[in-house]
């Protein structure tokens, strides 16, 4: 049989940069009053998304979905957060030798350049009575804690090894198990991924099948446990609260990430104080006229900020001085219905107004979880300058650059031009000219789909009809792909209802997925386009039908609250009580 973790690679994001505790593998926390939702003390869950940055969603492993505090009051420890794929970089446990070292890193107090992965460290490995520092992620403040021979252990119970399971709330497997309330065994806890430790389960169904499942990755959870099993006993005092040390926690030095940073110094003094900070190169020249951003902050407390080439360079904290008002919220990148802010370098937006889109791909990836997402037909725009044409009541942008439209976090893009052709700072004139004409850069490749799909994202029904048309085996498909995207999805999540009905008549697939199971009716929720999900209504569009997150259009309209697009579904007699898990709880906080 295939495995379950490679058929569903290019369904899963290439990249995962996630609000920080994602995939966390949880146990309840210091102040956690829920009786026993989790079913029962040490029994463990998955951290499933963030609904603010006070309040996370856990699936159990036995099937409950409930929110819980993570700011102020902490209803929650990590257990271990190696599934999130967080990674300490240059790192290796000196007793099993995983390099790097995944999740929670243990530095010996006590020993030179001694270091434990959470497995070796619950697991006794080196002396008990030796503290260690705790360092939850690359950058966070160390912890130091009490020796372990003076600590108590507890029993953790869950999906572990002989665990008895059925099909979880994520479930999208078919009939692999024989069937829904089909039993199996865990056999193993196992990689789904090599960037993602532990987040997945080997089963072995009672009708001999046997695959690969998620348990943690991506905050999935494809298994819910009807006998569980102990596992490893822990250290529980030990453990660190979800969301004490969270992104966005200022060092020492008064940074965090998400500063916008400027380095005010002469090139002398720059110069001197990045010995032993990361040193200095002539391509860092860029970083004495350019405003950056904090992306890390390493163990040393340096910083790390990328620049809109796309440069990242480690900086001395004394080199850089705090943008007043540019800092990016560090929950930029949780899941829908996190709102976004202010643009980054502290300004508002208006209709028209001219934007450049970070060039770093791994920021704006980031940024776009719950903004309007990332599609790898995006990537063309990186650098680039467009206009603004819509602001969204969650402050989200859509811009029209590189003859396309997307929706964008306000915190990815940098205001060059206001509407009135007002230049925001110091710029020069001459820049702006030179920007102006990276906007009009011709992006034609000679890819009929990639024409079709661009020119149906920017309203061009005569385009899209002349690129259908063409002979010799020129034309388009009119149901190609170009960028993970249909040129139906495109133009239904812009609003294009003349495209959408030229695309219908041509043949288009109304009912069509991208790699994330979203159809065009997805696309026209997202983009707040009424007119579009009525004109895909009328060529036979389910409008009920779930993306891979199990959301239906009406999900993402009240998500984002697109309030005339849910009343538009109404209208269209969609199914209104339809959830997105099964089993979610809601606590009064």
């Amino acid at each position: 049989m295939e495995s379950n973790s490679s058929s569903s690679s290019s369904a899963s994001r290439a990249t995962r940069f996630m609000m920080e505790g994602v995939g966390a593998r949880v146990i309840r926390g210091p102040d956690w009053k829920w009786g026993k939702q989790d079913g029962g003390e040490g029994h463990v869950g998955t951290v499933r998304n963030f609904e603010s940055p006070e309040e996370v969603v856990v699936v159990w492993d036995n099937g409950t979905a409930a929110n819980y505090r993570c700011s102020g009051a902490y209803d929650l420890r990590i257990l271990d957060s190696a599934p999130t794929g967080v990674k300490h970089e240059s790192t290796m446990c000196d007793t099993c030798r995983q390099k790097p070292i995944f999740g929670i890193r243990w530095k010996c107090a006590e020993c030179s350049n001694y270091d434990l992965c959470s497995v070796c460290y619950h697991g006794d490995k080196h002396h008990l009575r030796h503290r260690f520092y705790r360092i939850s992620a690359p950058g966070a403040q160390r912890c130091l804690v009490e020796p372990r021979r003076k600590s108590k252990k507890q029993a953790v119970r869950g999906i572990f090894p002989g665990a008895r399971v059925v099909r979880g709330v994520d479930w999208q497997w078919e009939d692999q198990d024989g069937g829904n309330g089909r039993r199996g065994k865990v056999n193993e806890i196992q990689d789904w991924s090599a960037a993602s430790p532990r987040s997945a389960a080997y089963v072995v169904w009672d009708n001999g099948a046997k695959n690969l499942y998620r348990v943690g990755f991506e905050g999935m959870a494809d298994l819910k446990v009807v006998n569980d099993v102990k596992g490893q006993n822990v250290y529980k005092e030990h453990l660190p609260l979800l969301g004490e040390l969270g992104p966005g926690r200022a060092g020492p030095h008064g940074l965090q990430v998400g500063d916008q940073v400027n380095v005010d110094l002469d090139l002398e003094i720059v110069q001197s104080l990045q010995h032993g900070h990361g040193g200095w190169t002539d391509g860092m020249f860029e970083c004495l006229s350019t405003t950056g951003t904090v992306v890390g902050i390493d163990e040393d407390h340096d910083i790390v900020v990328t620049y809109p080439s796309g440069n990242r360079w480690t900086f001395n904290p004394a080199v850089l001085t705090k943008v007043c008002g540019g800092s990016l919220s560090a929950s930029t990148s949780a899941s829908a219905g996190a709102g976004g802010g202010a643009g980054a370098g502290g300004g508002g937006f208006a209709v028209g107004d001219l934007v450049q889109v970070c060039a770093d791909p791994e920021r704006v990836k980031a940024l776009q979880r719950g903004h309007g997402e990332w599609a790898e037909a995006m990537a063309p725009t990186l650098g680039k300058i467009g206009r603004v044409q819509q602001i969204y009541h969650d402050n989200d942008l859509k811009v029209e650059v590189c003859n396309t439209s997307w929706t964008y976090n306000p915190n990815a893009v940098n205001k060059v031009a206001s509407f009135d052709g007002s230049i925001p700072g110091n710029s020069s004139g001459d820049r702006l000219s030179v920007l102006l004409k990276k906007l009009f850069e011709s992006h034609v490749t000679g890819d009929a789909n990639e024409e079709l799909v661009k020119a149906a994202a920017n309203g061009d029904a005569a385009r899209c009809a002349d690129i259908l048309a063409r002979a010799d085996g020129a034309q388009a498909d009119v149901n190609g792909v170009y960028g993970g995207h249909t040129a139906l999805q495109a133009a239904a999540q812009n609003g294009h209802v003349e495209v959408i009905r030229a695309l219908v008549a041509a043949g288009a697939e109304a009912d069509a997925e991208d790699r994330d199971g979203d159809r065009a009716a997805h696309h026209a929720a997202f983009g707040d386009e009424s007119d579009a999900l009525r004109a895909l209504a009328a060529a036979g569009a389910d409008l009920n039908a779930r993306n891979r997150r199990r959301q239906t259009p009406l999900h993402i309209a009240v998500n984002k609250g697109h309030l005339a697009v849910v009343r538009t579904l109404l209208q269209l007699a969609v199914h209104p009580s339809l959830q997105v898990s099964r089993s979610h709880t809601v606590n009064c906080l």
